[in-house]
């Protein structure tokens, strides 16, 4: 990959917020999918396998994080340096944040106005299709069941209502789904199932971290 997406700046400018139940390896990764895919490209994501286990809910959250605001419809579809981006928001002054991330206080931009500002960050923050190509991703083959986010996660999160309402409406199906299993007598077996595909999963990450060391 070229020079154009290494950074040599302090770590503690890249101090970004973890979201509940991620691991800083599975941030590095989310990073990685995000400049191969493009923002908002949520279920290429999850389709590639790199991230067994995530939401989109959870992805999104994340990817607030790593950019370092709340809302994101100037960067939907395009494969950026998050870093100089989350930099770049760091350095602004007299905003509003919230787990180091820029909120919401003015009107919601016009269309006009949203791909002025695709434009340009695309000018200011895009990376290359020659390196876009380069990205390599892992992928586990962990076939887990998809993790939904708790309902605090949900309101406390940098979410607009739909996409709250959209969270609420995905773990009332899961919650469902598991009283349903419950009904069955099936509750306890696919629990136990869960529990394997999770202990597989840590497994391979921390053996992913242990070859990188």
């Amino acid at each position: 990959m070229s020079k154009q997406i290494v950074h040599h700046q302090s770590q503690s400018l890249w101090n970004y917020t973890l979201s509940p139940g991620w691991t800083m390896k599975e941030v590095e990764i989310l990073n990685l999918a995000l400049m191969k895919f493009g923002i908002g490209k949520w279920r290429k994501i999850i389709n590639s396998e790199c991230l067994p286990g995530k939401s989109i809910g959870q992805i999104y959250m994340q990817t607030q994080r790593l950019l370092g605001q709340q809302s994101l419809g100037e960067f939907m579809g395009l494969s950026l340096d998050l870093k100089k981006v989350y930099l770049h928001n760091m350095q602004k002054k007299n905003v509003f944040r919230k787990n180091n991330s820029i909120i919401n206080t003015g009107d919601n931009m016009t269309q006009e106005e949203r791909k002025k500002r695709i434009d340009e960050n695309k000018k200011n923050f895009g990376i290359s299709p020659a390196d876009i190509v380069l990205i390599k991703l892992p992928r586990y083959h962990v076939n887990s069941q998809t993790s939904f986010l708790s309902h605090d996660e949900i309101l406390e999160g940098n979410f607009t209502t739909v996409e709250k309402i959209n969270n609420l409406c995905e773990l009332k199906k899961d919650i469902l789904r598991k009283l349903k299993k419950i009904e069955n007598g099936e509750l306890e077996e696919a629990l136990d199932d869960e529990i394997e595909q999770k202990r597989r999963y840590k497994k391979v990450m921390t053996d992913s971290d242990s070859s990188s060391a």
